[in-house]
């Protein structure tokens, strides 16, 4: 719960910063014909193809062995995510720009063994029937600044932070169960593109990324989105994106802020996402 009440603040934080940047940049609603919102709510589902490894309790990492949750637990490759997004441009010119992301994983499988499986301090051998769950969430709040807008073209560079909540269990009646929680955040640097075709059909793209070493933590993001929205009325469109998004942990030692486990997770996807945007 303390998790979530620090993240909540930390949001809140970010939205009052970037109003008191805006306070002194504001002027009347823009032209009509302007194509850029400000303010837009974005809503939808994704339909995923996950992979995943994880290796845990192992202080030289690379020693233990890696184990792919989908192969060997028998967790989801493919399911369903609701995906929820707030943008906001503000200033006189609207090239400022804040948004706001969640998403949220979650899976839970029985399964049969096929192989041993060695996950932190424990074996769990052939032939035994094993639970486990493997939750992650996205949470990202990003600001860009447009450097170049037109009433076509919209191109902009930013900084922001994704942060991550990972929780995953595995456990057997006789042997016990190996449980494992941490929040991963990570910053991140932006590139963003829009491109008004018409003054209702819309191309976006989006690319964050960010490698990061910091003592024996080592951390790497890969988000691209790639997509076309409709505005079918003033205030409401539709759209269709592809996402695909790659998380890399390692960690030794708790030199990272958040994330105090030994052991190396990766997380991945391909999404196509389907949605629906509130304009005002």
């Amino acid at each position: 719960m303390r998790r979530w009440a620090g993240l909540f603040v930390f949001l809140a934080a970010v939205l009052w910063a970037t109003a008191a940047l805006g306070q002194d940049d504001q002027r009347p609603e823009t032209a009509p014909e302007s194509p850029w919102e400000t303010y837009s709510f974005k809503f939808g589902g994704f339909l995923t193809a996950l992979d995943s490894d994880i290796e845990l309790g192992v202080q030289n990492v690379g020693a233990g062995i890696t184990v792919n949750v989908e192969d060997a637990l028998g967790l989801d490759t493919r399911m369903t995510v609701f995906r929820a997004d707030f943008g906001w441009r503000f200033g006189e010119t609207r090239k400022h720009m804040l948004d706001l992301a969640w998403s949220d994983f979650r899976r839970s499988a029985t399964k049969t063994l096929g192989k041993d499986i060695e996950i932190g301090d424990k074996i769990y051998p052939v032939g035994t029937t094993v639970e486990s769950e493997f939750n992650f969430s996205i949470i990202s709040a990003k600001y860009t600044y447009s450097f170049f807008q037109d009433d076509r073209f919209n191109f902009g560079l930013g900084i922001g932070a994704y942060v991550m909540p990972i929780e995953f269990k595995i456990s057997e009646g006789n042997l016990g169960k190996v449980q494992e929680s941490f929040t991963a955040p990570l910053p991140v640097v932006g590139v963003r593109f829009d491109f008004a075709v018409t003054p209702k059909f819309f191309l976006r793209q989006n690319l964050d990324l960010l490698y990061l070493e910091i003592g024996s933590f080592r951390g790497a993001i890969l988000d691209v989105g790639l997509g076309a929205e409709y505005k079918i009325w003033k205030h409401f469109g539709v759209g269709a994106e592809y996402d695909a998004f790659r998380i890399g942990v390692e960690a030794e030692d708790e030199d990272y802020p958040g994330v105090d486990f030994f052991g190396k997770l990766t997380f991945s996807y391909n999404a196509l996402l389907l949605y629906g945007k509130v304009y005002f």
